[in-house]
Protein backbone atom coordinates (compact mmCIF):
# COMPACT_ATOMS: atom_id res chain seq x y z
CA UNK A 1 0.00 0.00 0.00
CA UNK A 2 1.55 3.34 -1.02
CA UNK A 3 0.52 5.04 2.21
CA UNK A 4 2.50 2.50 4.22
CA UNK A 5 5.64 2.85 2.08
CA UNK A 6 7.98 5.09 4.07
CA UNK A 7 11.22 3.60 2.73
CA UNK A 8 12.59 7.03 1.79
CA UNK A 9 12.08 8.25 5.35
CA UNK A 10 13.72 5.13 6.78
CA UNK A 11 16.77 5.62 4.55
CA UNK A 12 17.04 9.25 5.66
CA UNK A 13 16.75 8.27 9.33
CA UNK A 14 19.55 5.70 9.03
CA UNK A 15 21.81 8.21 7.28
CA UNK A 16 21.04 10.87 9.92
CA UNK A 17 21.85 8.39 12.66
CA UNK A 18 25.21 7.56 11.10
CA UNK A 19 26.04 11.27 10.83
CA UNK A 20 25.20 11.86 14.50
CA UNK A 21 26.98 8.68 15.61
CA UNK A 22 30.19 9.85 13.96
CA UNK A 23 30.17 12.92 16.22
CA UNK A 24 30.55 10.82 19.39
CA UNK A 25 34.29 10.70 20.25
CA UNK A 26 34.00 8.09 23.00
CA UNK A 27 31.36 5.37 23.17
CA UNK A 28 28.56 5.46 20.57
CA UNK A 29 27.04 2.17 21.78
CA UNK A 30 24.12 3.85 23.60
CA UNK A 31 23.25 5.64 20.36
CA UNK A 32 23.31 2.30 18.52
CA UNK A 33 20.79 0.94 21.01
CA UNK A 34 18.47 3.90 20.43
CA UNK A 35 18.63 3.36 16.68
CA UNK A 36 17.75 -0.31 17.13
CA UNK A 37 14.95 0.67 19.50
CA UNK A 38 13.52 3.06 16.91
CA UNK A 39 13.38 0.39 14.22
CA UNK A 40 11.67 -2.03 16.62
CA UNK A 41 9.12 0.62 17.58
CA UNK A 42 8.46 1.17 13.89
CA UNK A 43 7.89 -2.57 13.44
CA UNK A 44 5.46 -2.55 16.37
CA UNK A 45 3.61 0.42 14.88
CA UNK A 46 3.39 -1.38 11.53
CA UNK A 47 1.74 -4.34 13.24
CA UNK A 48 -0.77 -2.02 14.91
CA UNK A 49 -1.78 -0.05 11.80
CA UNK A 50 -2.03 -3.15 9.64
CA UNK A 51 -4.20 -4.92 12.20
CA UNK A 52 -6.43 -2.03 13.24
CA UNK A 53 -7.17 -0.83 9.66
CA UNK A 54 -7.10 2.90 10.25
CA UNK A 55 -7.66 5.46 7.50
CA UNK A 56 -4.61 5.53 5.18
CA UNK A 57 -3.45 8.98 6.32
CA UNK A 58 -3.68 7.93 9.97
CA UNK A 59 -1.67 4.77 9.31
CA UNK A 60 1.04 6.68 7.45
CA UNK A 61 1.26 9.32 10.17
CA UNK A 62 1.48 6.57 12.80
CA UNK A 63 4.43 4.95 11.05
CA UNK A 64 6.24 8.25 10.53
CA UNK A 65 5.70 9.30 14.14
CA UNK A 66 7.09 5.95 15.28
CA UNK A 67 10.15 6.37 13.06
CA UNK A 68 10.87 9.89 14.28
CA UNK A 69 9.67 9.65 17.89
CA UNK A 70 13.20 9.53 19.35
CA UNK A 71 14.98 11.62 16.72
CA UNK A 72 16.26 13.99 19.40
CA UNK A 73 17.86 11.18 21.42
CA UNK A 74 21.10 11.41 19.43
CA UNK A 75 21.50 15.13 20.09
CA UNK A 76 20.52 14.55 23.71
CA UNK A 77 23.29 12.00 24.15
CA UNK A 78 25.88 14.14 22.35
CA UNK A 79 25.04 17.15 24.53
CA UNK A 80 24.52 15.51 27.91
CA UNK A 81 25.84 11.92 27.65
CA UNK A 82 22.66 10.62 29.22
CA UNK A 83 19.19 9.58 28.12
CA UNK A 84 17.65 10.57 31.44
CA UNK A 85 15.32 13.47 30.73
CA UNK A 86 15.40 14.60 34.36
CA UNK A 87 19.14 15.17 34.10
CA UNK A 88 19.09 16.74 30.64
CA UNK A 89 16.07 17.68 28.52
CA UNK A 90 12.62 16.35 27.61
CA UNK A 91 13.42 14.08 24.66
CA UNK A 92 9.92 14.30 23.22
CA UNK A 93 10.16 18.08 22.99
CA UNK A 94 13.70 17.85 21.64
CA UNK A 95 12.69 15.30 18.99
CA UNK A 96 9.86 17.62 17.95
CA UNK A 97 12.34 20.48 17.63
CA UNK A 98 14.91 18.50 15.64
CA UNK A 99 12.28 17.06 13.29
CA UNK A 100 10.79 20.52 12.72
CA UNK A 101 14.20 21.97 11.90
CA UNK A 102 15.01 19.14 9.49
CA UNK A 103 11.86 19.88 7.45
CA UNK A 104 11.59 16.14 6.78
CA UNK A 105 7.82 16.29 6.50
CA UNK A 106 7.57 19.12 3.94
CA UNK A 107 6.59 16.68 1.19
CA UNK A 108 3.78 15.18 3.26
CA UNK A 109 0.18 16.38 3.42
CA UNK A 110 -0.34 19.18 5.95
CA UNK A 111 -2.49 16.97 8.17
CA UNK A 112 0.15 14.22 8.23
CA UNK A 113 2.82 16.80 9.02
CA UNK A 114 0.82 18.09 11.99
CA UNK A 115 -0.12 14.60 13.21
CA UNK A 116 3.45 13.31 13.10
CA UNK A 117 4.91 16.30 14.93
CA UNK A 118 2.18 16.04 17.56
CA UNK A 119 2.78 12.31 18.01
CA UNK A 120 6.52 12.86 18.40
CA UNK A 121 6.12 15.67 20.94
CA UNK A 122 3.57 13.83 23.08
CA UNK A 123 4.84 10.26 22.90
CA UNK A 124 6.57 10.42 26.30
CA UNK A 125 4.05 12.52 28.22
CA UNK A 126 2.12 10.96 31.13
CA UNK A 127 -1.27 11.66 29.53
CA UNK A 128 -2.58 13.07 26.27
CA UNK A 129 -4.47 16.40 26.14
CA UNK A 130 -8.24 16.06 26.00
CA UNK A 131 -8.60 18.52 23.12
CA UNK A 132 -6.67 16.56 20.48
CA UNK A 133 -8.39 15.91 17.17
CA UNK A 134 -9.62 12.27 17.31
CA UNK A 135 -7.50 10.99 14.41
CA UNK A 136 -4.39 12.76 15.68
CA UNK A 137 -5.03 11.16 19.06
CA UNK A 138 -4.98 7.78 17.31
CA UNK A 139 -1.56 8.59 15.86
CA UNK A 140 -0.29 9.50 19.33
CA UNK A 141 -1.66 6.27 20.77
CA UNK A 142 -0.02 4.16 18.06
CA UNK A 143 3.40 5.59 18.93
CA UNK A 144 2.87 5.34 22.69
CA UNK A 145 1.81 1.67 22.47
CA UNK A 146 4.59 0.72 20.05
CA UNK A 147 7.17 2.47 22.22
CA UNK A 148 6.06 0.87 25.50
CA UNK A 149 6.09 -2.61 23.95
CA UNK A 150 9.74 -2.30 23.02
CA UNK A 151 10.71 -0.57 26.25
CA UNK A 152 9.40 -3.66 28.06
CA UNK A 153 11.76 -5.84 26.02
CA UNK A 154 14.74 -3.69 26.96
CA UNK A 155 13.87 -3.54 30.66
CA UNK A 156 13.18 -7.27 30.84
CA UNK A 157 16.68 -7.95 29.55
CA UNK A 158 18.24 -5.60 32.10
CA UNK A 159 16.23 -6.90 35.05
CA UNK A 160 17.51 -10.41 34.42
CA UNK A 161 20.96 -9.28 35.56
CA UNK A 162 21.99 -8.12 39.03
CA UNK A 163 23.10 -5.70 40.27
CA UNK A 164 20.55 -3.63 38.38
CA UNK A 165 21.67 -0.74 36.25
CA UNK A 166 20.57 2.32 38.30
CA UNK A 167 19.46 4.14 35.14
CA UNK A 168 17.20 1.26 34.10
CA UNK A 169 15.46 1.05 37.49
CA UNK A 170 15.21 4.84 37.86
CA UNK A 171 17.75 4.72 40.72
CA UNK A 172 15.12 3.03 42.90
CA UNK A 173 16.37 0.85 45.79
CA UNK A 174 15.98 -2.92 45.47
CA UNK A 175 14.49 -3.31 48.94
CA UNK A 176 12.06 -5.99 50.11
CA UNK A 177 10.99 -4.20 53.30
CA UNK A 178 8.91 -1.53 51.56
CA UNK A 179 5.11 -1.80 51.52
CA UNK A 180 3.83 0.82 49.08
CA UNK A 181 0.04 0.63 49.17
CA UNK A 182 -0.26 3.33 46.49
CA UNK A 183 1.17 1.10 43.77
CA UNK A 184 -0.26 -2.10 45.19
CA UNK A 185 -3.84 -0.76 45.27
CA UNK A 186 -3.46 0.76 41.81
CA UNK A 187 -2.39 -2.62 40.43
CA UNK A 188 -5.35 -4.35 42.09
CA UNK A 189 -7.74 -1.73 40.72
CA UNK A 190 -6.23 -1.73 37.20
CA UNK A 191 -5.14 1.90 37.49
CA UNK A 192 -1.87 3.54 36.52
CA UNK A 193 0.53 5.37 38.81
CA UNK A 194 3.14 7.97 38.04
CA UNK A 195 6.87 7.51 38.38
CA UNK A 196 6.78 9.84 41.37
CA UNK A 197 4.71 7.22 43.26
CA UNK A 198 7.44 4.59 43.03
CA UNK A 199 9.52 3.81 46.10
CA UNK A 200 11.42 0.64 45.13
CA UNK A 201 12.16 -1.79 42.29
CA UNK A 202 9.08 -3.85 43.20
CA UNK A 203 6.95 -0.77 42.53
CA UNK A 204 8.66 -0.40 39.15
CA UNK A 205 7.81 -4.01 38.30
CA UNK A 206 4.17 -3.36 39.17
CA UNK A 207 4.13 -0.23 37.04
CA UNK A 208 5.44 -2.13 34.03
CA UNK A 209 2.80 -4.81 34.46
CA UNK A 210 0.14 -2.11 34.77
CA UNK A 211 1.11 -0.83 31.32
CA UNK A 212 -1.23 -3.48 29.96
CA UNK A 213 -4.07 -1.23 31.15
CA UNK A 214 -2.60 1.62 29.12
CA UNK A 215 -2.51 -0.23 25.79
CA UNK A 216 -4.92 1.51 23.44
CA UNK A 217 -5.63 -1.16 20.82
CA UNK A 218 -6.50 -4.86 20.79
CA UNK A 219 -3.43 -5.59 18.68
CA UNK A 220 -1.21 -3.77 21.18
CA UNK A 221 -2.62 -5.73 24.09
CA UNK A 222 -2.18 -8.99 22.19
CA UNK A 223 1.47 -8.22 21.43
CA UNK A 224 2.07 -7.00 24.98
CA UNK A 225 0.88 -10.34 26.37
CA UNK A 226 2.32 -12.58 23.63
CA UNK A 227 5.88 -11.29 23.99
CA UNK A 228 5.83 -12.25 27.69
CA UNK A 229 8.24 -9.51 28.78
CA UNK A 230 5.74 -8.10 31.25
CA UNK A 231 5.02 -11.62 32.48
CA UNK A 232 8.73 -12.14 33.10
CA UNK A 233 9.08 -8.82 34.94
CA UNK A 234 6.02 -9.29 37.17
CA UNK A 235 6.92 -12.92 37.92
CA UNK A 236 10.04 -11.68 39.71
CA UNK A 237 7.94 -9.94 42.35
CA UNK A 238 7.83 -11.78 45.70
CA UNK A 239 5.00 -14.31 45.91
CA UNK A 240 4.61 -13.71 49.64
CA UNK A 241 4.25 -10.47 51.56
CA UNK A 242 2.57 -7.17 50.66
CA UNK A 243 3.16 -7.40 46.89
CA UNK A 244 1.96 -10.98 46.48
CA UNK A 245 -1.72 -10.21 45.85
CA UNK A 246 -0.93 -7.55 43.24
CA UNK A 247 1.57 -9.94 41.64
CA UNK A 248 -1.08 -12.67 41.34
CA UNK A 249 -3.63 -10.22 39.94
CA UNK A 250 -1.30 -9.00 37.21
CA UNK A 251 -0.04 -12.48 36.35
CA UNK A 252 -3.63 -13.60 35.78
CA UNK A 253 -4.19 -10.68 33.40
CA UNK A 254 -0.93 -11.49 31.61
CA UNK A 255 -1.96 -15.07 30.96
CA UNK A 256 0.03 -16.91 33.62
Amino acid sequence: MPYLDIAEHIDWFKAYFQTERAKEPQDPTPMDLKCQHTLRVLANAKTIVETEHFAPKVSRAGLLAALYHDLGRFEQYLRYHTFKDRDSIDHGNLSFKVLSQMVRLSSEEDWINTAVLTGVRLHNKFTLPDNLEPEIKIVCKVVRDADKIDILRVIDQHLSIKPYNPTVVLSLPDRQDIDNQVTIQAALEDRLVSYSDLQCVNDFRLLLGMWLNDMNFASSRATFVAQKHALSIVSQLPDVGPYAKARAHLLAKLGA
